[in-house]
């Protein structure tokens, strides 16, 4: 696991939380911040009793985007960032970013590769690439497209505007508007539904449209399985259900 002590990384029973720790930087993204956020989830998933992932930003931003200090332009920064952002779209667990502050480029590449989004009143989103002659990769304007809707996203894209908490609530980028604490809520409440359904929806949601044979198995497992068995008796008893994974 990556060695970067600006990303901490702390496991609570079915939560982890995996929070950027560099207010000195806005919580800019580094080469280190990237890895070391790739391998947090990586640990997560690899818990036994994981579920829920709630990613965050100490201090006065969420993620004010790539550390400019060189890392826009180092191969190894784009490495890092794209295996950060495709291991947060593949972690079986899922992902919420608790976003409480501005969220701007790299930021809201990190922020897009979440599942859910709970945004508070500090927040504010932009996409500046066209201001800094750059540009950013294709999986982030499709993601940006079906996140965002197309009309928004190419005014953040074209016209690098500014979208503040009321834009990210109307185009549903916020999946819910609140604090921390809403955010802690709603980490505990989905790890308690069933890992196998989650895992399944949160992959057929990120595929590109044609079922795979990966996917059909497991729609196939979660039909049979015993958290489905155990749902039907829940039901039947008038009690929650308690979902194992299996």
């Amino acid at each position: 696991m990556s060695n970067a002590p600006e990303v901490r990384v702390a496991h609570s029973g079915a939560i982890t939380e995996i929070t950027i720790d560099r207010d000195h930087r806005r919580n800019a993204l580094s080469t280190s911040v990237c890895a070391a956020i790739a391998d947090g989830v990586d640990a997560a998933a690899a818990r036994d009793d994981a579920r829920v992932i709630v990613l965050r930003g100490a201090g006065r931003a969420f993620c004010a985007g790539a550390d400019l200090d060189g890392a826009h332009i180092a191969e190894d920064f784009h490495a890092e960032l794209r295996r950060m952002l495709t291991t947060m779209q593949d972690c079986p667990l899922i992902i919420i970013a608790d976003i409480q502050g501005p969220t701007v480029g790299a930021g809201m590449q990190l922020a897009m590769a979440a599942d859910l989004r709970v945004v508070g009143q500090g927040a504010w989103f932009q996409v500046p690439p066209v201001k800094l002659g750059i540009a950013v990769d294709p999986w982030t304007i499709r993601r940006a497209q079906v996140l965002l809707g197309g009309a928004r996203s190419r005014t953040l894209l074209l016209a690098a505007a500014r979208m503040d908490v009321a834009g990210a609530v109307a185009c549903g980028f916020a999946s819910y508007e609140g604090d921390s604490a809403r955010a802690d809520e709603l980490a505990d409440e989905i790890s308690r539904y069933a890992p196998m359904s989650l895992r399944y929806h949160k992959m057929v949601l990120n595929d590109d449209g044609v079922p795979t044979e990966a996917e059909r198995e497991l729609y196939q497992a979660v039909w049979a399985s015993a958290d489905a068995a155990e749902a039907a008796a829940a039901r039947a008893e008038r009690r929650a259900p308690v979902f194992r994974g299996k």
